[in-house]
């Protein structure tokens, strides 16, 4: 015999196959389960190779050599030469070929083959394979590599590959769709860039001369790695579209074991039900960081060397979006896979140098010749659109795969769209009633002010600095966290161009629409009828708890009531318990017994006995449910009782003619329904039910059923985290339901769970803060972020019925008295009775209105918490802080269970004859819509007319425009504004910007004040700081003797201030006047400027100068105390400190007009300074050096808090995308 192939036709139709000087080497894994039919198909090839070699690379020797000699035992036909030879350190497929030729070699020493047949155990050809191949081979020379057209494994077989080609920078194309059918659609290819290694014939010399595949590649691309060299080098690469090769791919999808081993030749064929070509059981995200490196190392060995840095730093970025991108596919396994893939390759270039170097000793073109079999970026936009398409019409066509059934649904999207499109025209109309003389002057770019609000002046910089820099400003500053809230309105401003003023004026005037849609949405999970969730939308729209802090400006008990839906939503979406919206199928309908009497009850009859045939438990069909005591309301039905309810299950659509029995599903649960096909004997197996024994019949299509949704979890976990943020009292309330939804929902514990993290990651400072404090900290949690405004609570019942405090702004002028009284509990009492009419319903919801009354429950005690525990301190009065919050989840409460409750209303009063229950529904209907319309309209009217709303949109400066440039300037200094009383009082304030703004106030400043009883608080008295700016206040007041200009400056005060009156009491204006002279008079302060809005003062003394800088140097001598010793300015940028300083003589010392804190840090030339004494003012020594100085509060763990809630905040924002998860991706 000789190795030289003949020119003949190899394709013989002969009893006997002709033998062709081939080596075939199959590498497999010990006996796995693809070996066998693998070698039987090598041995009934029509044309026979010369030797078959079979390289074992398992650590264990698991004798493989029978199934070899039996797999040819079979065929009647002189068998060739059989060889095995165990290779265990064999890492990839190209050293165990090479380490079996070497061992045949060196064992027989025979002269080599011409030709090498490459197989894996897991790649069968089909019996003319080999023949096609050399036949090729044959008639072109030129030829070095020729791959084979590539099926799937399952049955029925899907298409491959036929060759393969690459764009520029290495993104594999086969141009083949998913599941694609061999119709000989590909079979014109014949020249291409590669071929898959699995079932390629090639040149010996030529395997010889490229080295055998890269070892650095493992066990992906080494094919195409092996063909571009091979194109290189001169030769040419085929595909023969005729040569069959049926491919498993278990590497790809992940399907072989850890040792691959003897027990896996036991194991089934691969199951392929939804006919995509895949595995049922194939999990490609195994394979991914294999894949991954290989696809990487190619890049960086391909790439021209002086691209090769250009590659390598694309490669870090492109991992560190591919990683973002995996997160957002809910894929996170694989994100960390990208970036650690990624640090592997280029921390390890050894690989990549020697596999250029491999190339290059073997390149005789240049690499501009293979272009012509690359794909181009054309062509994957082409292939990405193509996919795409035909993803959504797959979707669509399963979705409902009949005309009628999709007009059905259509329908319904119809009536919905149409519905929220009213819902949210309503509350527009109805916001615009109320707030209407707002919106004019806001969009001028006015801020709004309320009794509970401050002015939003400040720009975005600012906030983000004054909401995560752990050191308030109002006043002389103190240490402490803000308030959650300001990280929520910055993140907005940022959505909104930057505009702070813009984020608090869409949430408080567009409060109304935000949570009507919010609760739209909501109550989409629990009910379908669109009716029911506009209903439920405008209940939360005009519900007294948001219509009350709207009034008042109260923006973290808006954002929290707008937020708490979405937060329902997310974790109803997250376990699968929301409803759908589902038609019942064409075929079920066409299905019907139409000739029996009673066909409907003899279908239930016949699904529940099936499903006890094969599930062994009482279920009915989703669609036809039994009428049941329990589900019309009727008490003392047990489950399993005639007339107890059943419970819900889902139906699967039947796929090919198979029979479907439907899964249990337990109350609120969302579990994936089970499938089973059912024969006569009720066994769940292959075949179709019998007509004596039909199966069940009432299958729906629409929307997929329920299944739990990480995006879902992670939208909850923001919208917690925002409306924790804003109500902080809201916190142990929502953990504690958390663990109670997590434990009713095991499945879905961990997703549950973890919607509370970026909340916790949020609030670390804030809880830090908590947690040092004691059982004080209770206050904290219990205070409102924003100005501390004490409220009287209203009465307990009066909470429950949703109403948090005084309501007489909500009822409308001109009612009668007992209208008057009953007017705003008119919604809340409905809601408590339609949820308490929720708790007689049946198991299908009982569980969902437990878990609501549970939500109301908490809500209420939490309330009960504020309103006997004082944690509000305002100017003259201690009280309760604002129960809104916590009254909003009393009312989410009780909204659900009724809108639970309600939930197939009318299908449930179609079953029954008319009686009692038609007349009762009716009557309770036409309250609740009367209610909601005495809410919504009584509001809107009372804003107009009443005093419903207390904002103001004022486009005046507090602070002159002169004013505000002293704050703006270097010197960063402040303004002493005084405001007189009618009483004869007057307030001081130190102002840092254009009046009181809403980042100088934080709750955990506020509740610093009060000691004592968590019942009865104590305010403590002025600190030192408070105690100086009191009396210089009371000294200036009352007409100050002398110059006060060193006194003020020493404050960092270059401006004194006295707003206009706010009212028009003559008492007040006249006080005012009064002061105003007086400061007329006061050595040290000269007018500036006097207008409609505020007269103000410059700080100048008689003789000599002053410095009203924020930050002042005093030499060697002075005393640090004395508000009139000598000083020099020193530049600042807001509270912080970067200039030059020059040298000076002795011991200097830096003084801030700021409270003294650890957290304050100076530098200069990078070395530390030391803090000096100087009272309650910040102090540092300088000495006399002169250089860099830096001054500035450093917070501790702050930037390892900013990194950790950016990442989360990150991480969380790409989960929440509702991308559609796919079982695995081809690189």
């Amino acid at each position: 015999m000789t190795d030289t192939l003949s020119p003949a036709d190899p394709i013989t139709t002969a009893a006997v196959p002709v033998t062709t000087p081939v080596t075939a080497v199959v590498v497999t894994r010990g006996r796995t389960r693809y070996l066998a039919t693998t070698l039987r198909a090598v041995a009934t090839q029509s044309r026979r190779p010369l030797r078959v070699l079979v390289v074992d690379v398992a650590p264990a020797d698991e004798r493989v050599g029978p199934v070899l000699d039996d797999a040819f035992a079979a065929v009647p036909a002189p068998a060739p030469r059989l060889s095995t030879v165990r290779a265990p350190h064999a890492r990839t497929f190209g050293e165990a070929v090479q380490a079996g030729l070497d061992a045949l070699a060196e064992a027989l020493g025979e002269r080599p083959t011409t030709w090498l047949w490459l197989l894996h155990d897991d790649s069968a050809p089909a019996p003319e394979a080999l023949a096609r191949l050399v036949r090729t081979v044959s008639n072109a020379p030129s030829v070095a590599v020729a791959g084979c057209k590539q099926r799937t494994w399952t049955d029925p077989e899907r298409l491959l590959e036929v060759g393969v080609r690459t764009t520029r920078s290495g993104r594999r194309m086969t141009d083949v769709e998913p599941g694609e059918l061999d119709q000989g659609q590909h079979d014109g290819r014949t020249d291409v860039l590669g071929v898959g290694i699995a079932g390629a014939l090639v040149r010996r010399d030529v395997w010889d001369a490229l080295g055998g595949t890269d070892p650095a590649l493992g066990r992906f691309g080494d094919g195409l790695d092996l063909s571009r060299r091979a194109r290189l080098a001169g030769h040419r690469v085929v595909v023969v579209p005729t040569a069959v090769v049926r491919h498993a791919q278990a590497s790809y999808h992940g399907l072989r074991t850890a040792r691959g081993g003897a027990e896996s030749d036991a194991a089934p064929g691969e199951v392929d039900l939804d006919g995509d070509g895949e595995p049922d059981s194939a999990d490609p995200t195994r394979s991914f960081p294999a894949r991954r490196r290989s696809l990487l190392h190619q890049r960086l060995a391909s790439a021209p060397l002086p691209l090769v840095p250009l590659v390598a730093a694309m490669t870090v970025a492109v991992a560190v979006l591919r990683s973002l991108g995996q997160v957002a596919a809910k894929h996170p396994q694989l994100a960390v896979a990208e970036l650690r893939v990624a640090l592997l390759v280029l921390l390890r270039p050894g690989p990549v140098i020697r596999a250029r170097r491999r190339a290059r000793a073997s390149r005789v073109l240049p690499r501009r010749t293979l272009r012509p079999l690359q794909a181009t970026w054309r062509d994957v936009w082409q292939q990405a659109r193509d996919r795409r398409l035909a993803r959504l019409e797959e979707r669509r066509l399963v979705r409902a795969p009949s005309e009628l059934e999709l007009r059905e649904l259509a329908l319904l999207a119809t009536r919905r769209r149409v519905t929220l499109a009213v819902v949210a025209a309503a509350l527009v109309l109805l916001s615009v009633a109320a707030v209407g003389p707002l919106l004019s002057p806001v969009a001028a770019g006015a801020p709004l002010v309320g009794d509970a609000l401050a002015r939003t002046t400040t720009g975005l910089g600012d906030l983000w600095s004054a909401a995560t820099s752990g050191w308030v400003a109002a006043g002389v500053g103190a240490p402490g966290p803000a308030d959650p809230l300001l990280v929520v309105l910055a993140s907005l401003a940022a959505l909104l161009g930057g505009a702070p003023a813009a984020a608090v004026a869409v949430l408080v005037l567009g409060a109304v629409v935000l949570s009507g849609l919010g609760a739209w949405a909501a109550a989409g999970a629990a009910t379908r009828s669109v009716v029911v969730r506009a209903w439920a939308a405008l209940v939360w729209a005009s519900a007294p708890a948001l219509l009350l802090a709207v009034g008042d400006g109260r923006v973290g008990a808006v954002v929290a009531h707008c937020a708490l839906p979405w937060v329902a939503l997310g974790l109803a979406r997250a376990v699968g318990v929301q409803r759908v919206d589902q038609v019942l199928s064409g075929i079920s309908t066409a299905r019907r017994e139409v000739d029996e009497p009673d066909a409907d009850v003899a279908a239930d009859e016949r699904a529940a006995a099936a499903a006890r045939r094969v599930l062994g438990a009482d279920v009915a069909p989703l669609g036809v449910r039994a009428s049941t005591g329990a589900e019309h309301g009727e008490a003392g039905a047990e489950p399993g009782a005639v007339g107890a309810p059943h419970a819900e299950v889902d139906v699967v659509t039947p796929v090919r003619g198979v029979g479907v029995v439907p899964a249990p599903r337990s109350p609120g649960s969302g579990a994936v329904p089970v499938a089973r096909p059912v024969t006569a004997a009720g066994d769940a197996r292959s075949g179709t039910t019998p007509s004596d024994e039909p199966s069940v019949v009432a299958t729906f299509v629409g929307a997929p059923d329920p299944t739990g949704s990480v995006a879902a979890a992670a939208g909850a976990a923001i919208a917690l985290a925002v409306a924790v943020a804003a109500a902080p009292v809201l916190l142990l309330p929502a953990l504690l339901l958390v663990v109670v939804v997590a434990a009713t929902v095991p499945r879905a514990r961990v997703r549950v769970l973890g919607v509370v993290v970026p909340t916790l990651v949020l609030l670390t400072p804030f809880l830090v803060e908590v947690g040092t404090r004691g059982v004080a900290g209770v206050r904290l949690l219990l205070a409102e972020p924003g100005p501390a405004t004490p409220v009287e609570p209203a009465a307990a019942w009066a909470r429950a019925l949703g109403v948090p405090a005084d309501p007489a702004g909500l009822v409308p002028a001109g009612l009668p008295e007992v209208l008057t009284v009953a007017w705003p509990y008119l919604t809340g009492a409905v809601l408590v009775l339609l949820a308490a009419g929720a708790l007689l319903r049946g198991r299908p919801v009982a569980r969902g209105v437990r878990v609501c009354w549970t939500v109301a429950a908490v809500g209420v005690a939490a309330g009960a918490a504020v309103a006997v525990l004082p944690a509000a301190a305002g100017a003259d009065v201690v009280g309760p802080a604002w129960t809104g919050a916590t009254v909003s989840l009393t009312t989410l409460g009780l909204l659900g269970a009724a809108v639970l409750g309600s939930d197939r209303l009318t299908a449930r009063l179609a079953r029954q004859s008319f009686g009692w229950r038609q007349p009762l529904v009716a009557i309770t209907t036409v309250v609740a819509v009367v209610a909601v319309a005495c809410g919504t309209l009584g509001w809107a009217w009372s804003a107009r007319t009443g005093d419903a709303v207390g904002l103001r949109a004022s486009g005046d400066p507090v602070v002159p425009v002169v004013g505000q440039q002293a704050g703006r300037s270097a010197a960063a200094s402040r303004v002493l504004a005084l405001t007189a009383r009618g009483d004869g009082s007057v307030d001081w304030s130190l102002l840092r910007s254009d009046g009181d703004q809403q980042v100088d106030h934080a709750a955990a400043v506020t509740t610093r004040t009060l000691t004592g009883s968590l019942r009865e608080p104590v305010v403590t008295g002025p600190d030192d700081p408070s105690a100086e700016v009191a009396g210089l206040a009371a000294r200036l007041v009352q007409g100050a003797a002398g110059d006060v200009a060193h006194a003020v400056g020493a404050l960092g005060v270059a401006d004194v201030l006295v707003p206009a009156a706010t009212d028009d009491d003559a008492r007040t204006r006249a006080a005012r006047a009064r002061l105003v002279g007086v400061l007329d008079a006061t050595a040290g302060l000269e007018r500036v400027t006097h207008d409609s809005a505020a007269t103000l003062w410059r700080v100048r003394p008689a003789q000599g100068d002053v410095v009203t800088s924020w930050a002042r140097l005093l030499g060697a001598g002075q005393d640090v105390t004395d508000p009139g010793a000598a000083a020099v300015e020193v530049p600042a940028d807001g509270r912080a400190v970067a200039t030059t300083v020059p040298q000076g003589e002795g011991r200097r010392v830096l003084v801030l007009a700021e409270r003294s804190d650890p957290g304050w840090r100076a530098w200069l030339d990078g070395r530390a300074l030391p803090a000096a004494d100087a009272g309650w003012r910040q102090a540092f020594e300088l000495g006399s050096d002169g250089g860099a100085l830096e001054v500035r509060y450093v917070v501790p763990h702050r930037t390892p808090w900013v990194a950790v809630l950016a990442l989360t905040t990150l991480v969380t924002v790409l989960l929440a995308l509702p991308l559609r998860r796919r079982r695995g991706m081809r690189t």
